[in-house]
């Protein structure tokens, strides 16, 4: 009755439309290049699994795929409009708080402007990894950049 499969899309439960709307009227006020977006990426055995396939009516899609991750690259990047990766860090694993404040000390940080100028705003996702007092200190302590969450 007008129904048809389709892949689940997982939103997170903590997603707020109000802080989503309030941080983009926030950003509005910077000019773009003084943006540097951090984010993380990673691959393992199961990032190229297919998700949705193809069969006769009435048959299973079947695909042998790896259910154990196995081996996994993690990399963490700080990419600035007007000059693109300004800053990367790659490890074997995932990255953890420590990893991150490393990432932001030895990097990221010394590659930024300071505030007003371009290269001087870091936007960071929601991850629990970014949040700490340690991560709001450093950024203070190189005099920097001021930072969105």
């Amino acid at each position: 009755a007008g129904l048809s499969v389709k892949q689940v899309q997982k939103l997170a439960s903590e997603r707020s439309p109000q802080k989503c709307t309030d941080f983009i009227h926030q950003i509005s006020f910077y000019p773009p290049n003084y943006l540097v977006s951090v984010n993380e990426v990673s691959k393992d055995n199961r990032t190229y699994a297919r998700l949705w396939g193809r069969a006769e009516k009435g048959k299973c899609v079947e695909v042998q795929a790896p259910f154990v991750r196995g081996w996994r690259l993690s990399m963490l990047a700080g990419l600035a409009l007007d000059k693109g990766i300004i800053a990367s860090m790659v490890v074997e694993g995932s990255f953890n708080h420590d990893l991150f404040v490393q990432f932001l000390r030895e990097d990221l940080l010394p590659m930024m402007n300071p505030y007003p100028a371009p290269c001087s705003v870091i936007i960071i996702e929601n991850a629990r990894i970014h949040h700490s007092k340690e991560v709001l200190d450093l950024v203070e302590e190189f005099g920097k950049s001021f930072t969105l969450f």
